[in-house]
């Protein structure tokens, strides 16, 4: 059987802070993210190299390269990947993502943020997680825009279902957070009112508008389903079952 020989690249353990360059694809940079390398890097010292293509675009790593900024240290261990065409924005976010696909560090809006410039559905699913911040998770917003994802929306392949019902259940769905807060309506109760617009109601506006009225009386009247994650979607399917019944 014949071996297919891997691509390697080289480790050189003196490489030029000053000629290090931060990928725009790349996640933001957090600052107490940061900082939870320098105790570590002081510590055990470099016990991983970064890992970056041969031109210097940072690849793996920028939170300890940055913690080694602020160290006053002019080099750093780094493994050179030189078969990458840094050029090409997309093989550049696409080989960051496989390096950090364990990386907890990465979330929903990271992922937005990395492919909306190539793929016109997660820029304005972005844009609409920035616009509802204060009212909506970004991971609500996926399921809202997305429906359920698995691999897919990491890979940034993921496409939106409908857009007039996501639009429909962002402006719903704001308003009663920012009528009635987000102690009482909590990211979970969203989840599965979405769950049960796109599943049950099959973006049906007017089932949907049925139940968020249902929704504000529940609020309303603190009904105690708003406090059991066991309980909440039964009962909102049970009302739209009641309410199919009567409309047939």
């Amino acid at each position: 059987m014949r071996i297919k020989t891997l691509k390697k690249g080289t480790f050189t353990p003196n490489y030029q802070i000053k000629d290090l360059k931060i990928a725009k694809v790349n996640r933001d940079l957090f600052l107490k993210h940061s900082e939870n390398f320098d105790k570590k890097l002081n510590k055990y010292g470099w016990l991983l190299p970064i890992t970056i293509s041969a031109t210097g675009l940072i690849l793996e790593g920028q939170h300890r390269v940055e913690s080694a900024r602020r160290m006053k240290q002019k080099t750093i261990p780094a493994y050179i990947v030189d078969w990458l065409n840094d050029k090409n924005e997309l093989e550049v976010l696409n080989t960051i993502i496989s390096l950090n696909n364990s990386n907890r560090g990465w979330n929903t809006l990271n992922y937005l943020k990395s492919f909306k410039e190539h793929n016109k559905d997660y820029k304005l699913v972005y844009e609409a997680v920035i616009k509802n911040k204060n009212t909506i998770t970004a991971g609500n917003m996926i399921h809202i825009y997305f429906g359920k994802t698995v691999g897919v929306f990491k890979q940034g392949k993921s496409k939106i279902l409908n857009i007039e019902f996501a639009k429909y259940l962002c402006k719903n769905i704001s308003a009663l957070v920012t009528k009635y807060g987000k102690t009482k309506i909590q990211a979970y109760q969203i989840r599965e009112m979405i769950i049960v617009g796109n599943v049950k109601a099959k973006g049906n506006i007017q089932l949907m508008d049925y139940l968020f009225r249902e929704y504000d009386k529940m609020a309303q009247g603190n009904h105690p389903a708003l406090t059991s994650i066991a309980e909440f979607r039964p009962y909102i399917e049970r009302e739209l079952n009641s309410y199919l019944s009567l409309i047939k």
